[in-house]
């Protein structure tokens, strides 16, 4: 017998990135604050109740999707393993996945997968972990996937990336036009270029209180460490933010370590403008918005 679910995966933009210095196990040390927004991929989670207390020699887990990467590589993969591994069973699980966020932008639609996986699964089993165990596992595949297991839409993201504060306070929906350059940006490559181009080894991290969510996106004093040295290899990044910035966007920058640009927008005709603009050398666009956020 096989049970199927219907799940969704939201991608994430960085509101705010500020990336430190290497710590001792190599890693950089970041200040951030992730943001959910509509756009979306879709899973069919076909899961088979044939269970096995051995790791048996047949393949489990199969992937049918427009993915660049492999089997093994993929999140989903390795999100599904890792729970059978803890949960101390082995069953066949199939998943199909309608690929809309696209891979190596800076918006987490690989961690958004492997987080929508844990959770179904975890539901499918009544629960079996606790939402804590559910992140401790979560942290195990990726640094940025506990974050989607919060059912706040925005939160201060810190250490390495997996200390997640959630943030619940009233941030209203804004309206985004996101574009992809044409180039996917591999992250361990933006960190490299980031440190190359610092002079300062030892950058410390400047904090930017939560209340500047509440503030109009005009006034943000938002940014990011990587587009620096992103703005300096690809021209096309002066392109498009000159076509945001003549058609009034209230903020814009790239997110994560790119490749994808978003622009916040108070009206739609303005956002409009902007997208049939880019549409001209940058084909690949959407428009979306964020989640609204509340308070308790």
């Amino acid at each position: 017998m096989i049970e199927t679910v219907s799940v969704v995966s939201y991608a994430k933009i960085n509101l705010h990135l500020d990336v430190g210095s290497i710590r001792e196990d190599s890693f950089h040390e970041i200040y951030s604050f992730f943001k959910t927004i509509a756009l979306h991929d879709e899973m069919l989670i076909s899961i088979s109740q044939d269970i096995s207390k051995e790791k048996q020699n047949k393949k489990f887990i199969e992937i049918k999707g427009n993915f660049s990467c492999s089997e093994e590589n993929n999140l989903i993969y390795k999100a599904a393993i890792k729970f059978m591994e803890k949960f101390g069973s082995y069953f066949s699980v199939r998943f199909d996945v309608n690929k809309i966020i696209p891979d190596g932008g800076g918006l987490g639609g690989g961690s958004s997968n492997a987080a929508a996986v844990l959770k179904a699964l975890n539901s499918h089993f009544s629960n079996f972990f606790s939402n804590n165990e559910l992140k401790s596992i979560a942290s195990l595949i990726g640094s940025d996937i506990p974050f989607f297991l919060e059912d706040s839409t925005v939160a201060l993201v810190t250490g390495k990336g997996e200390i997640v504060e959630p943030i619940y306070i009233d941030m209203p929906e804004y309206l985004l036009l996101l574009v992809y350059p044409g180039f996917k940006v591999k992250t361990a490559e933006a960190y490299s270029w980031l440190d190359s181009d610092r002079w300062d080894t030892k950058h410390s991290i400047e904090k930017i209180d939560k209340s500047m969510l509440l503030q109009c996106p005009s006034n943000w004093k938002f940014s990011n460490s990587f587009t620096k040295p992103l703005v300096k290899r690809f021209n096309i990044y002066n392109k498009i933010f000159s076509v945001f910035n003549d058609n009034r966007a209230g903020f814009y920058d790239i997110t994560g370590s790119g490749s994808v640009v978003y622009g916040v927008f108070a009206d739609r005709e303005n956002l409009d403008k902007a997208c049939c603009a880019i549409k001209r050398f940058c084909p690949n666009v959407w428009i979306t918005n964020t989640l609204v956020s509340k308070s308790r």
